[in-house]
């Protein structure tokens, strides 16, 4: 009887303690990540006042952190319900349409939201109303950004000295990669309060993004001396250290960071999201592995270990890896609604089907699909560009090599070279040609386009008709020659084919032109990295 008397005082205190709380204390938890805390907190909130939508609004928003979005709707459809005129609950389910990536419905929703304080001459008039809209259509996966710019330059019509209108407005220039304007909204709000460290933080995210650490690791020092336990500058502080590389004292920061918010699944598979796109693909991969061993159905994280295995393999070959990491994206995509399937998904299917080994036509297949859900991304063709000369369809692998630097932003001699050799191999010996001469164009004094200019140019010749394509040998090989002791230390061995394909070629030139004593010179230096070299050999027995 004693012990039960003792549970149900426990029980009685633990819903006493909960009960307590207060909307700040829910806040601070959503503030300092701890969103199971706060799920708890407005849980209990809302069922003691049900009829007060900011409760159901923010127990939303703690299941939207923990991942949990049907559960989040049903809280924005009961805050509705409970109270049809607060905008918040509106402003959650025009957050959650962004989030599945309906930009139309999120509108109608934002709309509704903003509706409740509008004057006659259109203004939106409630500045909570507008700082919760433009948060949410900054904070989703899906953007609009030029939206919430509009709204908070209307807030800002109104009051100028709101801190949560601050930091939105700081947030929403961070996200147009506005550093300048971003740092401005974030100093005033600063300046209205001091002593919260979230602006301190949001500041150092803007200098981190700029890879100036030096100046991130002082703001990030200053929400710090606010606050040593604040949650959110412990994650920045551990991405701070991982763009640095500084891994182990990213894993500590990282410790601190669960530490002061808390270890629930959704926070660390947001960790995971931050290593994961600060390309530490090692170590996304190693604590994937770690969570999911808790949580092995979690589909977030399947995903995220099929894409870090893929960027593990760069430039290595392991298809067992390979294939452990297309068992994770095929439960993935088995599981998933499919609208909310992305052209990443099938290309990282592809890149790991090509790691097998025995999965190139299939790779294709899933290149194209991906290219229907993401048209417009040029480097879906680079990859499949990769995967058909693998397989010897060099037409199509420089039509894809075209394609992408017609679509792409920023193009290097490194593509033009690599369209250059799909098209040689495919014996379209003109379009190859002008590109290795745009490779010359942009790297005079790189050597192996010369050489393909070469390859060119006497596909072209097969007679020898003109001297086009020895003056593009004789380049190639003066690039290389022209530092005698580095060439003989390390140029000479490493370009040993191509040295081979240019000598033989003058050797050959020179014998045509019955310029024997040149062609047996050539020759020596064939034989000279290539003893075998059949061809070599004999010109050199017949002109003794």
């Amino acid at each position: 009887m004693k012990k039960n008397i003792i549970g149900f005082l426990s029980v009685l205190w633990l819903s006493f303690s909960i009960q307590a709380q207060s909307l700040q204390d829910g806040l601070k938890y959503i503030d300092s990540e701890k969103y199971e805390a706060a799920r708890d907190v407005f849980k209990a909130l809302s069922s003691k006042e049900p009829k007060n939508g900011d409760y159901w609004y923010y127990l939303g928003q703690s299941y939207i952190n923990l991942l949990q979005n049907d559960s989040a709707k049903a809280c924005f459809d009961m805050g509705i319900q409970q109270a049809i005129t607060n905008p918040s609950n509106y402003a959650g389910l025009g957050e959650l349409e962004l989030i599945a990536e309906n930009k139309s419905a999120a509108k109608v929703h934002f709309d509704k939201a903003l509706s409740f304080g509008k004057n006659r001459s259109g203004l939106y008039t409630d500045i909570r109303a507008i700082s919760l809209v433009s948060s949410a259509m900054v904070n989703a996966s899906t953007k609009m950004l030029d939206e919430a710019e509009e709204l908070i330059k209307m807030g800002f019509e109104q009051d100028r000295k709101n801190y949560d209108l601050l930091v939105s407005a700081g947030d929403v220039y961070l996200e147009k990669n506005d550093g300048g304007n971003a740092a401005t909204f974030y100093e005033r709000a600063i300046a209205i309060d001091p002593k919260n460290p979230k602006a301190f933080v949001r500041v150092s995210v803007i200098w981190i993004r700029v890879k100036n650490y030096e100046q991130a690791q002082i703001d990030l020092n200053k929400a710090f001396e606010k606050d040593p336990n604040y949650a959110q500058a412990w994650k920045y502080q551990a991405e701070l250290y991982y763009a640095q590389r500084k891994f182990a004292l990213a894993k500590e920061a990282y410790g601190k960071y669960i530490d002061f918010s808390e270890p629930s699944i959704a926070n660390q598979v947001r960790f995971v999201r931050i290593l994961f796109l600060s390309k530490a693909y090692d170590e996304a991969l190693e604590r994937i592995e770690a969570v999911l061993v808790q949580d092995k159905e979690n589909l977030l994280l399947n995903r995220l270990r099929a894409y870090s295995i893929a960027e593990v393999l760069e430039g290595k070959s392991n298809p067992d890896q390979a294939k452990s990491g297309i068992v994770s994206l095929n439960f993935y995509l088995s599981k998933v609604d499919p609208k909310k399937i992305i052209g990443a998904d099938y290309e990282y299917l592809a890149k790991l089907q090509i790691k097998t080994g025995s999965d190139d036509s299939a790779a294709i297949a899933n290149y194209k699909r991906a290219l229907e859900l993401s048209p417009n991304n040029p480097d879906i063709y680079t990859d499949m560009a990769k995967a058909y000369n693998k397989m010897r369809q060099f037409d199509s692998a420089a039509y894809c090599y075209g394609t992408y630097i017609t679509l792409a932003r920023k193009v290097t001699a490194a593509d033009h070279f690599l369209y250059g050799k799909a098209l040689y191999n495919s014996k379209q010996f003109i379009k190859a040609d002008s590109a290795f001469i745009r490779v010359t164009e942009m790297k005079p004094d790189y050597p192996d386009s010369y050489l393909w200019r070469g390859n060119c140019l006497s596909g072209l010749d097969p007679d020898f008709k003109t001297e086009a394509p020895k003056a593009q040998y004789e380049k190639y090989i003066e690039l290389l020659t022209k530092d005698p002791e580095k060439f003989e230390t390390s140029l000479k061995a490493k370009n040993k084919a191509g040295l081979i394909n240019a000598y033989s070629y003058l050797g050959y030139y020179n014998l045509n032109k019955d310029k024997n004593a040149e062609a047996k010179e050539f020759y020596k230096k064939v034989i000279d990295l290539d003893p075998a070299n059949v061809q070599a050999k004999k010109v050199l027995a017949d002109k003794k």
